[in-house]
């Protein structure tokens, strides 16, 4: 009976836009133990996928032995504790909206500065049995990599969205940073990052701040710290993966040994065919002087040596920048694909495109009118 309850949230929550597959280990259902008591289990069961008051939540509940006042409670527990979405209610500061939410980004994401060994472990377990192949399934992902603060040869066009300077400086604010569960899970079973020991690596912009102040995380900083942020990035030779559209709520800086994206990716032969980018880096032979600096720097395995210079595996790069700065002979450019990716507007249209590719046209009109009609789904 118990197991009946999370096998049916894990199909619950493998209808959101972001898959939640069943395996042969189970891996999932251990992860969903962790997150969920049996009760809070069953109430997650009523959640939608969009964020609703708990009144509302409350009266699919059959049972009404429990009270409204403590339904409220273990519902705020549980979003409080990463395990369900929550947002204020913009009519009501003081009352929250709770929704399901998908392991990543999500679930997994709220576990920072509390995650225990036990979690990181199913976590990265389920990550190579099975969710890391059904989240690169789609054709949209949920992250896109754009270059770092770096000058662009020849002077191409640079569009704003694929501009880390343009995107925070065009932002309204507020700014925050808060530490990388990636690096943390790491931590935990002792395979540290082995690119830098800093940990305050994810950047919150507008909506995101809001997320994290709202689970009591990170910390606001200014524009100007954003910035520099950034520079320390391009410093270390970090990979900036904002969320894929074009008013981007948070910006990942990320390394290949941590980030569960990019390690995702890794497991492919080409990885350049599921991370979304713009731009391929490019090696003259000429100015080479094989000092290798980009081959330590490469966080996707891209370049190797060849004959009397370094060469790029077009299948692996993923146009991030990161081998540029420390190439004295400035033998590496970035060039800009023939076809420009242009991503969506907004986290809801980017969510829209997820699941049209997802579930087809029928079901995600189905999906809209059931939203629009105030019903579960």
């Amino acid at each position: 009976m118990e197991n009946d309850i999370y096998r049916h949230l894990q199909q619950h929550i493998d209808k959101l836009p972001i898959p939640f597959p069943a395996t042969e280990s189970g891996v999932e259902i251990k992860l969903l133990k962790l997150l969920f008591n049996e009760k809070e289990a069953g109430i997650a069961l009523h959640l939608s996928a969009l964020p609703e008051r708990s009144p509302k939540i409350y009266k699919r509940i059959k049972d009404k032995r429990l009270a409204l006042k403590d339904f409220e409670s273990i519902l705020h527990g549980m979003f409080k504790k990463g395990a369900i979405h929550g947002v204020r209610d913009r009519k009501n500061q003081d009352q929250f909206l709770y929704s399901k939410m998908p392991l990543a980004i999500g679930m997994f994401e709220a576990q920072v500065d509390q995650i225990t060994r036990e979690l990181a472990e199913d976590f990265f377990e389920y990550e190579e049995e099975a969710f890391a192949e059904a989240m690169l399934g789609s054709k949209t992902q949920q992250l896109r990599t754009i270059p770092l603060n770096i000058k662009i040869e020849p002077d191409y066009q640079v569009s704003n969205y694929d501009d880390i300077t343009a995107i925070i400086k065009n932002s309204p604010g507020p700014f925050a940073v808060m530490n990388c569960v990636c690096k943390q899970a790491k931590d935990k079973l002792g395979k540290s990052c082995t690119q830098t020991e800093v940990r305050e690596t994810c950047i919150l912009l507008e909506g995101g701040v809001d997320f994290a102040k709202n689970l009591g995380v990170g910390r606001e900083i200014s524009r100007k710290e954003t910035l520099r942020l950034i520079t320390r990035a391009k410093k270390i030779g970090l990979v900036l993966q904002p969320e894929n559209n074009q008013h981007p709520h948070f910006v990942c800086c990320c390394c290949g040994c941590c980030c569960g994206v990019l390690t995702a990716a890794k497991f492919s032969d080409k990885p350049a065919e599921f991370l979304h980018s713009n731009y391929f880096a490019g090696i003259d032979p000429e100015k080479c002087d094989l000092c290798e600096t980009c081959l330590e720097r490469c966080q996707m395995e891209a370049i190797g040596r060849t004959n009397n210079h370094m060469k790029v595996d077009l299948d692996r790069c993923i146009g991030c920048g990161a081998c540029i700065p420390t190439c004295k002979g400035k033998a590496i450019n970035l060039i800009k694909k023939e076809v420009e990716t242009v991503p969506p507007k907004s986290t809801n249209d980017m969510y829209k495109k997820i699941m049209l590719e997802r579930f087809g046209l029928l079901k995600t009109v189905k999906f809209a009118v059931k939203a629009a009609l105030g019903q579960q789904v």
